[in-house]
């Protein structure tokens, strides 16, 4: 299944974190999630709410127990990594380092949150240009074996 879209409102949005930080829940155990973060909300707007979820494949049902209970259909991660990559395309075509220049330009930052954000970069780009892993490395100089008698030999 793929990350829901960013077609999320606000509201739908709201509830899928409080999924993702109680892992499953009930509407009421949404609801005090919810309420615990500043944000009261009547218990029929947040079963509105999931059932819009669940409609758009961002929630899994789990009808079998009273009361129903709901978990997100996705990690947060996935889900985030697409609406960024959305965003990006959107708003900066596609250019995360104007993105990140933006940010860096408009955001107050601390020295320390200039260091992570410096040392996460340095990390990437060196993931980028790193060499194939060693198992990788030794998979590919391996010459391919030849079948041996009384065995179907692979298809590649």
């Amino acid at each position: 299944m793929s990350p829901p879209r960013p077609d999320l409102t606000p509201a739908e949005f709201n509830v899928l974190k409080a999924l993702w930080r109680r892992g499953h829940a009930s509407v009421a155990e949404v609801r005090a999630e919810l309420a615990g973060r500043g944000t009261e909300v009547a218990y029929t707007t947040v079963m509105t709410l999931l059932g819009r979820l669940a409609h758009k494949g961002a929630v899994v049902v789990d009808r079998s127990r009273e009361p129903f209970v709901y978990q997100a259909a996705e990690r947060r991660e996935s889900v985030l990594s697409a609406r960024l990559r959305d965003f990006v395309r959107e708003v900066f075509d596609g250019d995360a380092r104007a993105m990140v220049l933006h940010l860096a330009e408009a955001e107050e930052m601390s020295p320390q949150e200039r260091q992570r954000l410096e040392a996460r970069i340095a990390t990437a780009e060196a993931a980028a240009e790193a060499p194939a892993a060693p198992a990788e490395r030794a998979r590919a100089a391996r010459p391919a074996r030849a079948a041996r008698p009384g065995r179907r030999s692979e298809r590649p």
